[in-house]
């Protein structure tokens, strides 16, 4: 079962380069080659692609199920045959094919001599061979129920295995999904709807509607695994084509670069989202694990000059720090806590548009891309434009998750915390349970009495988190911060609770630097060689995790 299941490997890597030529090929004949018929033939290439890697994912579970069960089943044969060649060597017993140990017979005088002697010997022996008859039984059952379950997994794999076989180009699709590819109908708006909606679809299916809709793994409310499957078929795809000098794509060059990096770098990363042809900028959302079994999630929104080309390295490598930190607290619980041992995943989301240009230019000569980065920064039409992405982006967050139970917080630093305002804002979404905003220039809330403002007086309650679990930091030289633009600095605002952004001693023993600039929160500082989370990332960390109570008030 081992050397089968090696072997098939080999074979199936062996196939799977020869999909990804093809695919690479008919990418660069794209290039130079158009009309109904050069559209023809890259949608017939696509098709051949998704149904390439689902028979090679088909195909690597089957070697998974022999490798996993010729290893247990590897186990019980050396079990056996180490008591029959060498326990019971030399001993004279026999063994049926049943199992059943009989023991050899002590011979005894023909005049009855030393027959006591005689029977406590058989006595014994026969005791010895019972005891070897119980384990070697129970060793074959062991073993037959592990053949019953290989034969039960391996045969359930092979029907997939079968369907494709037996139609080339997949199953054939539901009425209901055929309406949709005919442009009759439409997938579920709703994140939830889309969720129940897509967990009753076959991989043909699922391909069918990504054939049509490329971008299908940005909808809100697709499991993880799957938005993360369809983006990463067509990140390689739209490289291949930036690479090729494709002029839809050949200026997203860098950004898509900049994805499939922050892949390469951390192989349990999940691309939530991956769009470049919606905004002028690419967006991209990365998840440090798989959000949908992590018992909390945080969403974070970066602000000024946040890109995918520029920005998301950095961001994955920051949350990951917050992850890491967070699951090591968690992990050092008390064994009656409930939080022992969660895990915790944060996203990075750049999925909107972002004020972009170098804003301390002003007072220098001021470019094009300064000037329109501080237009930008300085009025709120970007954040509007954005707040539907992130709220919907949230629902499905949500919808998404295996047991809805998700600890959701919303995370949002300068530019990105008042477009996290107004997404919290929006009607009809589900709120998230904890906000931390940094550095913020406000969330944009309407005032009580908007003919005659007073500071503090904004409506809190449109963000629809309760008091006690609004957080915000706000670092003594952080310049916006401290000047808002956008209402009110949320450390004014009823029902925030103030955290510590200066040097201090965490709870965990660690004395931790200060954040002071607006770039600061973050960001680690080196502590002996190593990168560390500073007080604003302990408290990010902490809340995150459900453990508010760990925090560092001001």
């Amino acid at each position: 079962m081992l050397d089968y299941a090696s072997d098939l490997v080999k074979q199936n890597d062996n196939f799977v380069a020869k999909v990804d030529a093809m695919e690479k090929s008919v990418d660069n004949a794209m290039n130079g080659w158009k009309g109904d018929a050069a559209a023809a033939a890259s949608e017939r290439a696509i098709a051949h692609k998704l149904h390439g890697n689902h028979l090679a994912i088909t195909i690597v579970g089957i070697a998974d199920q022999y490798n996993i069960y010729g290893v247990s089943l590897g186990g019980t044969r050396d079990a056996l045959l180490r008591i029959l060649d060498i326990e019971m060597k030399g001993s004279g017993m026999t063994v049926d094919d049943d199992g059943n140990v009989t023991a050899p017979k002590v011979p005894t005088g023909v005049d009855g001599s030393n027959s006591a002697s005689g029977a406590l010997t058989q006595q014994v022996l026969d005791g010895q061979a019972s005891g070897y008859q119980t384990r070697i039984k129970n060793l074959l059952t062991q073993f037959g129920d592990g053949e019953t379950a290989a034969a039960k997994a391996i045969s359930s794999d092979l029907q997939a295995l079968g369907d494709y076989e037996k139609k080339p180009d997949g199953a054939p699709v539901r009425s209901d999904v055929q309406a949709i590819l005919d442009g009759k109908s439409q997938l579920p708006a709703d994140p939830k709807k889309l969720h129940d909606f897509w967990e009753t679809l076959t991989p043909a299916e699922k391909d069918a509607l990504y054939e049509k809709d490329q971008y299908i793994g940005n909808r809100d409310g697709l499991p993880s695994v799957d938005r993360d499957h369809y983006n990463r078929e067509k990140l390689d795809d739209e490289l291949t084509r930036a690479q090729n000098g494709d002029p839809a794509v050949a200026d997203k060059l860098p950004d898509l670069l900049a994805i499939q990096k922050t892949l390469k770098d951390n192989p349990d990363a999940m691309l939530m989202l991956m769009d470049t042809q919606s905004g002028k900028l690419a967006h991209a959302a990365v998840a440090v694990g798989n959000p949908d079994t992590a018992a909390n999630v945080s969403v974070n929104s970066p602000g000024l000059n946040g890109n995918v080309r520029d920005s998301l390295g950095s961001m994955v490598t920051e949350n990951r720090a917050v992850k890491n930190l967070a699951e090591s607290t968690l992990n050092k619980l008390n064994p009656d806590d409930p939080k022992l041992g969660q895990k915790v995943v944060p996203i990075a989301w750049i999925g909107a548009d972002l004020p972009q240009g170098d804003i301390g230019k002003l007072n220098q000569d001021v470019d094009g891309t300064t000037a329109t980065g501080y237009k930008d920064v300085i009025n709120d039409t970007m954040a509007r434009a954005g707040a539907p992405k992130l709220a919907s982006f949230y629902d499905g967050v949500r919808a998404s998750h295996d047991d809805g139970s998700v600890h959701l917080t919303a995370v949002g630093h300068s530019y990105g915390s008042v477009m996290t305002g107004l997404a919290l804002q929006q009607s009809g979404h589900q709120p998230v349970d904890d906000l931390v905003v940094y550095g913020s220039p406000g969330l944009d809330l309407p005032y009580k009495h908007a003919w005659w403002p007073v500071s503090g007086d904004q409506q809190v309650g449109n963000l629809h988190v309760p008091d006690g679990h609004r957080y915000e930091m706000t670092g003594g030289s952080d310049a916006v911060a401290n000047l808002p633009r956008f209402g009110d600095n949320p450390k004014t605002l009823p029902g925030f609770t103030h955290l510590e952004t200066g040097p201090h001693t965490t709870p965990d023993g660690v004395h931790r630097g200060g954040a002071y600039e607006h770039a600061d929160y973050p960001r680690t500082t080196d502590v002996d060689g190593k990168p560390q989370l500073r007080t604003s990332g302990w408290n990010t960390a902490m809340i995150v995790a459900g453990l508010p109570n760990e925090v560092v008030k001001k």
